[in-house]
């Protein structure tokens, strides 16, 4: 086994042990059983460490493998830096007093909020294959985040629970929220070009 797919498998295990001490670090505010899970996978953060943990899994895998094939693809690989990327980011900006207490809140925010992004970041930057990412991919991985406002806005519209307060449209309203939506989405755009044109570098080098 190469030490790059050793890299990727160690990285797998830690996005998942960061999710599962996430979860067992308990819910911020008191909610069902059936809402937990639910309420849990609706924070982006855990959604992207699941993400990263996939695309780690597939470049673990045999070369053979089908799903390899789809991990090893530049686009893909650099659209995942991006959105860890920004996890990292807005965390350390935006969120840090969000921590959960206790030990399994200490361990499972190191893992997601720093580890799992610095190691995918630098497997992408170390291994793999880089170039042929067109113009228009930047703005086709704003799907993601876009999707997921979504998601977050007609689940708080029904629910009245927010993931994150920059998003709290019951504490906001709706000017603020999605004025905040559009300067992280450029935030996205930004560093989706800047990380396109680091693979374009890296193509070069190789």
């Amino acid at each position: 086994m190469s030490r790059a797919r050793i890299l990727h498998a160690l990285l797998a295990l830690l996005a998942l042990a960061g999710i599962a001490f996430s979860f067992a670090a308990g819910p911020s505010v008191p909610t069902t059983a059936l809402l937990r899970p639910v309420r849990f996978f609706s924070f982006f953060t855990i959604l992207t460490n699941l993400l990263v943990a996939l695309a780690a899994i597939g470049a673990a895998l045999p070369p053979a493998h089908p799903w390899r094939a789809i991990a090893a693809r530049p686009g893909l690989r650099a659209a995942v830096a991006l959105h860890i990327l920004v996890v990292a980011l807005i965390f350390h900006l935006l969120l840090s007093d969000m921590v959960r207490p206790g030990f399994s809140g200490w361990i499972g925010n190191m893992l997601v909020h720093q580890v799992v992004p610095a190691g995918w970041l630098l497997c992408w930057l170390g291994f793999g294959a880089h170039g042929g990412i067109d113009r228009g991919a930047p703005l086709r991985w704003l799907a993601y985040p876009l999707l997921y406002t979504a998601w977050v806005l007609v689940h708080g519209t029904l629910g009245g629970w927010y993931p994150y307060p920059f998003m709290n449209v019951a504490a906001l309203g709706y000017p603020m929220v999605l004025r905040n939506v559009a300067l992280i989405g450029l935030v996205f755009l930004g560093l989706g070009y800047a990380l396109r044109w680091v693979d374009g570098r890296l193509e070069r080098r190789v």
